[in-house]
């Protein structure tokens, strides 16, 4: 009796030795809980990629009017900054020249918080709709072409990281970003946008450095979309208030922009590449000018005056309507012309007949590389690489024959075969395929003209599909042109 109530007595002190215990270390938990209350949004995270040679900011929350010290590993200087009356603080910090050397940066208000695998590189947003967000794993029916090459051969050496901003079309605006860094593997790979992959890849191998990319892109969006209200209320075509229900949430103007690019400002970035249009098929006549506010308003929003803005001709398809899609390809080089700092790729080669009711191209690879080539040479002034679409000038009549004149072409206009594409209109606002021939200079190409045709304008692959085949001597496409401005 005396020995149980000798092991009860131990027990009991036992079990009242273990409450204090997980008292004090919950009390304890729970003060460093409150302690640790440093908040960062998502993008500011372990494996992100920081614009290289630039000031870029680190931001979030903390407990009201907290010091808080940061420490980077490219440096020994003690950075601090105080949070201000709602816990929110912002630091400016200078990064070194892009390197493949791991860095990491400790912030702390009291108890330190650390980000690691942190890479220093060019940092590019890449969005639009779906032929941008466009992934390796492809859609229903719609492979990528060399997928499972890029996907096998993918490796984190490379540098290449993406952050993936959720789809999210906010009717407010929002700070919140969601996303998440992603490191250059095969396991990644299949979230990853093809072309963004195959702009970062061409980058990197040339700039010898990281390349992270961050892919804000919603499927089926449309311009409005990515634009903020005061820039949609100048158009009438299409309104603010916009009864769109919340099932196709993309199609209402403003949400994009509020909720998948303002919450992205603070993020220091080198420059746009914009793959959208197809979405504006059938409202051709204001996308020039919403293409070129869109860019003065992102430039805004990035405190970039100078922001580099690069786009995508979207590509033949068989859309109902025959000229609207060869308006918007238009109004896209129209824009870029108008816009310093900016320039277009064309995708006119880049689609066989087998893929005309396919709206996204299985091939990705070219347009990323042509991507990579155009900002190589106007952004980082790699003035060897030729990487500039033919595109026409001017024309000329010469007795029987109409000449035309085109920039960028190299060497000189070249093609396989006979020359298809170009057709002639006439009084009747009638087009029809007409021969075509290279010269009389190696930037020209000349169009007999028959004997009572009565020639009013004249055409180059101006409709939904139609697959061009003159080159410049490295091998770009001819942009679809027009002479005319008529009205269909």
């Amino acid at each position: 009796m005396q020995v149980a109530q000798h092991i009860s007595l131990i027990s009991f002190i036992q079990f009242i030795s273990m409450k204090k215990f997980c008292y004090f270390t919950f009390l304890l938990l729970f003060q460093l809980h409150v302690h640790a209350a440093i908040k960062l949004p998502t993008i500011l995270s372990d494996n992100m990629v920081l614009q290289q040679k630039s000031v870029v900011k680190l931001w979030g929350t903390s407990t009201t009017k907290k010091n808080i010290s940061i420490r980077v590993s490219w440096t020994n200087t003690l950075f601090s900054c105080a949070s201000k009356a709602d816990g929110t603080w912002e630091l400016s910090i200078f990064t070194p020249k892009g390197t493949f050397e791991k860095q990491s940066i400790t912030i702390s208000d009291g108890l330190p918080l650390s980000l690691t695998n942190i890479l220093i590189g060019e940092v590019w947003l890449c969005s639009g709709q779906s032929n941008m967000a466009m992934t390796y794993s492809g859609y229903r029916n719609q492979p990528i072409a060399n997928a499972k090459e890029d996907v096998e051969s993918a490796t984190e050496e490379s540098g290449i990281r993406m952050f993936n901003v959720d789809k999210t079309a906010s009717y407010t605006p929002t700070n919140a970003i969601k996303g998440k860094w992603l490191l250059c593997n095969p396991k990644n790979m299949p979230a990853f946008s093809v072309v963004g992959y195959t702009y970062a890849q061409q980058l990197q191998k040339t700039l010898n450095c990281p390349v992270g990319i961050i892919n804000s892109s919603y499927g089926g969006s449309t311009i409005e979309g990515w634009l903020n209200q005061t820039t949609v209320q100048k158009f009438a075509d299409y309104p603010v208030n916009a009864n769109i229900p919340d099932s196709i949430c993309q199609l209402r103007p403003c949400v994009m922009f509020q909720g998948m690019i303002r919450p992205l400002r603070n993020y220091q970035i080198k420059g746009v590449v914009w793959y959208q249009g197809e979405g504006n098929v059938g409202r051709s006549s204001t996308y020039a000018q919403k293409l070129q506010d869109l860019a003065y308003l992102w430039r805004f929003t990035f405190d970039n005056p100078e922001l580099p803005f690069y786009v995508v001709e979207i590509a033949p398809y068989l859309y109902e309507s025959v000229s609207e899609p060869a308006k918007i390809r238009e109004a896209q080089y129209i824009a870029t012309h108008a816009l310093a700092h900016a320039g277009i790729v064309s995708t006119n080669d880049l689609v066989p007949e087998i893929e005309s009711t396919c709206i996204h191209p299985s091939n990705k690879r070219t347009i990323g590389e042509r991507l990579g080539n155009l900002s190589l040479l106007e952004t980082y002034d790699y003035d060897t690489i030729q990487a500039q679409s033919p595109s026409f000038n001017r024309l000329e009549i010469h007795n029987d024959s109409v000449i035309l004149f085109f920039e960028n072409t190299y060497e000189g206009l070249q093609h396989e075969g006979v020359i298809i594409g170009f057709e002639l209109g006439d009084s009747l606002h009638e087009f029809h395929p007409v021969f075509a021939q290279l010269g009389p200079g190696k930037n020209t190409i000349s169009i007999p003209i028959e004997t009572g045709t009565t020639f009013r304008a004249l055409r180059y692959c101006f409709k939904n599909y139609q697959v061009g085949n003159v080159k410049n001597s490295v091998g770009l496409p001819l942009i679809p042109f027009r002479t005319d401005f008529w009205t269909e």
